[in-house]
């Protein structure tokens, strides 16, 4: 009788130490959600970005830019997946779209510092899109 006891409390204390640790799994998940949620940030884009097809010539631009002079940064890749998931466009056919190939062939005009001027002009509210050209 006196080992069954013991098993119980074993049992019990092994409970307890399952329950504590999803309990702390939850508190941590949710503390972590909250604060990529606080992270990630928020654009308004404007108005011209509004329209899917200039959306989809300024892509063919940024895009180009990034294939000659230099790449996103981190706030452009999500500024561009923002525009992206705004017009729910599929990225995987946007090269062979005319829209986004018109984009590219108006900026190719430009060299590299004239285009990054233009990238950093799409927004008002938010600048550093893409690293400087040297």
């Amino acid at each position: 009788m006196h080992g069954n006891a013991d098993l119980e409390k074993k049992v019990m204390l092994f409970k307890n130490i399952i329950f504590a640790t999803l309990i702390t799994v939850v508190i941590i998940f949710t503390y972590i959600k909250s604060v990529e949620a606080k992270i990630q940030p928020e654009f308004d884009l404007p108005n011209e970005l509004l329209d899917k097809t200039m959306a989809v010539l300024v892509l063919g631009g940024i895009d180009y830019y990034v294939d000659n002079c230099t790449e996103l940064t981190p706030l452009g890749i999500e500024y561009r997946n923002e525009i992206i998931s705004y017009h729910d466009i599929n990225a995987d056919l946007l090269p062979i779209n005319p829209g986004y190939i018109k984009g590219a062939l108006s900026v190719s005009v430009y060299d590299c510092q004239e285009m990054f001027e233009l990238v950093n002009a799409l927004d008002v509210n938010v600048t550093n899109l893409v690293i400087e050209p040297i």
